[in-house]
């Protein structure tokens, strides 16, 4: 396979079920090795970059959500343990989640886990 995406863009990669989506992007986040063939990222090797920077730089939303027995606000904080208040409701506004979460009874404070359905997580 041969892909080639613009730098600065945001691509979303869909297909129908098995078609190899979920493959496809945890290889280029870095999260499964491979033996054979090559993938960079402007022209580094994936293999050569750090886990900190392909984090930066790609998105991966699983069609599998988890989110631990805590608060709206204790899950958000995982991407940046030492994270703010403030950048934590500045994280859920870019996600375009927060006016969802200041609706909820506790708002950021809402503890989550099983207690939002699968479309609300």
């Amino acid at each position: 396979m041969n892909l080639k995406i613009k730098e600065k863009n945001m691509t979303a990669i869909i297909g129908t079920s098995g078609s190899g989506k979920s493959t496809l992007m945890k290889l280029l986040a870095g999260f499964w090795d491979f033996e054979k063939g090559d993938i960079k990222i402007g022209g580094i090797g994936v293999k050569d970059l750090s886990m900190n920077y392909l984090n930066t730089i790609i998105s991966y939303v699983d069609q599998n959500t988890f989110l631990f027995d805590d608060s709206i606000l204790g899950n958000i904080r995982v991407g940046k343990k030492a994270a703010t208040n403030d950048e934590v409701i500045e994280a859920a506004k870019r996600a375009g989640c927060h006016d969802f979460i200041v609706a909820l009874p506790d708002g950021y404070d809402t503890i989550a886990g099983d207690r939002l359905s699968g479309g609300e997580k």
